[in-house]
């Protein structure tokens, strides 16, 4: 794991890019699909792009748990494919998520559309009045989501808390971090379990692709990836390699 004590422009540069492939500077693109049988005993071991598992994703997965202080790192073909297969690794039928009413509008069509005709209900909280979610809170209330600064009406919400509500009831707190980055905020340090990322915009920066991300601790990441196999909403090795760079 990357040592915390470096400095966060150190991680950017440095961090997941080891070990080295035959002495490359530069992680190379891992085109194949499919890897030779190495006496793994666990599917979900085996060396597969759908598994999100080649140097590429392992590469930038390590990256980003660097940069986010995490554990460990999930890569996903969206920041939708990130927040909805997170969502439902933690959520299912008769489960009950509290999220702040001025989120991004996929997010919020997926809450409001999909997620009822699952039998997960939902309500929205206002962010900036905490002394309010109590009122919503029911006894089968899994989740709080929130965001570190709204996408796209740049509203910032009462965090710390949101951390402190899910901690006193016992519920998992996740937060999109995509419009901070882990450069201005790092919600794990702050006491949330999940972040969620639109790698899309600041983390890749040149407009090129569409990806996403979830970081946090391992079990919780692990329970995402295991979704994320049946769901596929896998990175390709070009797109890791493309928000490496």
């Amino acid at each position: 794991m990357w040592n915390p004590a470096r400095r966060i422009e150190t991680a950017v540069v440095h961090a997941g890019s080891e070990p080295k492939v035959k002495g490359a500077l530069v992680l190379p693109i891992f085109q194949s699909s499919t890897y030779l049988y190495s006496g793994q005993s666990d599917y979900e071991d085996l060396k597969y792009i759908r598994l999100s598992n080649t140097p590429n994703h392992e590469a930038l997965g390590a990256k980003l748990a660097a940069l986010e202080g995490g554990e460990s790192a999930l890569v996903m073909a969206s920041g939708m494919a990130a927040i909805s297969t997170t969502l439902l690794s933690i959520l299912s039928a008769g489960d009950h998520l509290l999220i702040q009413d001025c989120t991004y509008g996929g997010t919020r069509d997926l809450v409001s559309n999909d997620f009822p005709a699952l039998g997960i209900q939902v309500d929205f909280i206002d962010p900036l009045d905490p002394n309010s979610w109590r009122d919503k809170l029911r006894p089968e209330t899994k989740a709080i989501f929130v965001e570190s600064i709204s996408n796209p009406l740049m509203q910032i919400g009462d965090l710390a808390s949101a951390v402190e509500f899910a901690k006193k009831n016992g519920l998992v707190s996740l937060i999109d971090n995509t419009f901070a980055t882990p450069v201005n905020f790092r919600p794990l340090e702050h006491g949330f379990d999940l972040v969620l990322h639109s790698c899309t915009k600041y983390l890749n920066g040149h407009s090129d692709i569409v990806a996403g991300a979830v970081v946090g601790g391992e079990e919780m990441v692990k329970n995402a990836r295991s979704r994320l196999l049946r769901f596929g909403g896998s990175m390709d090795p070009h797109t890791c390699f493309l928000i490496l760079m």
